[in-house]
């Protein structure tokens, strides 16, 4: 007597075999048909279907795609343009192999054959619900992978067509990861967590997007924001390393914005990760920051802002632009802020000597924030530089006040004028550089209004 299992697998062989037959019976009777169809094999067709990805392909492609011999790929691409179905041509930047473009007839049963499979699909899907698509959509895409792991071929076309979206879709900013379709290849074993996140996204390599292609790596990072850790996994020496950062071990961000070189700085007692990314995605990596410090921050009683004086006299209108920005999160004061001073080395070299201009330096200016739970430093990328010199960009310093056990001054005799601020946080001595004339007042105003709370 059969059972139950032997009879679900019978049925379900049969209904697949009645799908398939559907689809023949389908392709048969519908009038949308060319002539030239009957005279292609399944490889011409594998090799036409490709043409809907690209409008021209490199032969060395195809054979990429479709992982076949080359004799094969030989023999149908002649006997496709024999056929009138395709032309071929040297490829304008190597010269060594053909470029395949289709004709109006190749075009036509690409064409057709696409309109099939949209209204094979059409009545398929008709008969069920939203629900039930959603359903048969998560379950079609569990079996695929599983077929993917057996058919090393399929496997491969299946890859490389993904990789074909990717190069389309690629740019030099930051991208959200939304569903499967968005993550990188390389990145696919962590799926779940990437997916399971409250947030992820993908970090480009930093290449020109004209000396990009379909196959090549296109990012070095993805990083994904869970619900007690920050999940970092990046490219290294051609291998995914794998870095998971609790949150509770994380002693304090930086993000610093240069012209189309920034940065996601991660700073534990351990160790400094690093996420470098072009400036023009700012609001993925500012929301990002924003969501970080929420997660990372301790809390204190409300402390009592009105007790500082507040600074008033900054000339930068970036700064005041950042500083503005951060307002806009929870009520932040100045409390202190080093301006633009002169600075020079105190052992010149012979030729600094002779060139007094080699021997003119500057501090940058730094400007001191406090909220109720952080202390915000914004200051220069390059704190202390030539006069001559250009810089464009700047650092934003966030610090769990509960995380600051000591503030400090040291000498920097090498320039003149110049001191280094110590702030202790996490047993990290974190430096800022600030002028002779700078006091701790304010600093240390807000370090004992901490601890008294």
């Amino acid at each position: 007597m059969e059972n139950h299992m032997d009879a679900w697998v019978r049925q379900s062989r049969e209904n697949i075999q009645h799908l398939f037959q559907h689809y023949k019976n389908l392709d048969i009777d519908m009038p949308l048909h060319s002539p030239l169809e009957k005279k292609l094999n399944p490889t011409d067709m594998d090799v036409l279907n490709l043409f809907e990805l690209e409008t021209s392909i490199a032969i060395k492609k195809v054979i990429m795609y479709l992982d076949v011999p080359n004799s094969t790929i030989t023999s149908t691409v002649n006997r496709l343009e024999a056929k009138g179905l395709i032309t071929r041509s040297i490829h304008p930047q190597d010269k060594r192999t053909y470029n395949l473009q289709l004709t109006e007839n190749g075009q036509e049963i690409i064409n057709l054959r696409k309109a099939r499979k949209e209204q094979f699909l059409e009545i398929l899907f008709q008969v069920l619900d939203d629900e039930e698509k959603q359903t048969l959509f998560q379950l079609l895409s569990k079996m695929t992978e599983e077929v993917l792991k057996n058919q090393t071929g399929l496997a491969r076309r299946f890859n490389m067509n993904k990789l074909e979206q990717e190069y389309h879709s690629f740019g030099s900013w930051l991208v959200e990861i939304k569903n499967e379709e968005d993550i990188p290849l390389q990145f696919i074993d962590l799926k779940q967590t990437i997916l399971d996140a409250e947030y992820s996204f993908k970090v480009p390599r930093k290449i020109e997007r004209r000396k990009a292609h379909p196959g090549m790596r296109l990012y070095d990072a993805v990083v994904s924001l869970l619900e007690d850790r920050i999940v970092l996994q990046q490219i290294q020496n051609k291998a995914v390393e794998v870095h998971e950062i609790p949150f509770h071990e994380i002693s304090y961000l930086v993000h610093s914005n240069e012209l189309l070189d920034s940065q996601i700085i991660i700073v534990t007692k351990k160790q400094e990760y690093v996420i470098g990314y072009n400036s023009v995605s700012f609001d993925i990596s500012n929301d990002f920051i924003s969501r970080v410090r929420d997660r990372i921050l301790t809390p204190v009683a409300v402390l009592d802002l009105d007790a500082f004086d507040e600074v008033k006299s900054i000339d930068s209108e970036l700064y005041k632009n950042l500083i503005s920005n951060e307002t806009s999160d929870s009520p932040v004061k100045i409390i202190e802020y080093q301006p633009f001073i002169e600075l020079s080395k105190t052992n010149p070299s012979t030729a600094e000597k002779l060139f007094n201009a080699l021997n003119k330096y500057e501090l940058q200016d730094t400007v001191f924030l406090a909220n109720t739970k952080e202390l915000i430093i914004v200051n220069r990328k390059d704190a202390v530089k030539k006069v001559e010199k250009a810089d464009y960009g700047y650092c934003r310093t966030y610090m769990d006040l509960t995380k600051i056990k000591s503030i400090r001054i040291k000498d920097a005799p090498e320039m003149s004028h110049l001191q280094i601020l110590l702030i202790n946080m996490d047993d990290i001595e974190v430096p800022f550089e600030v002028g002779d004339t700078f006091t701790m007042d304010a600093l240390n105003q807000l370090l004992a209004m901490r601890k008294m709370t």
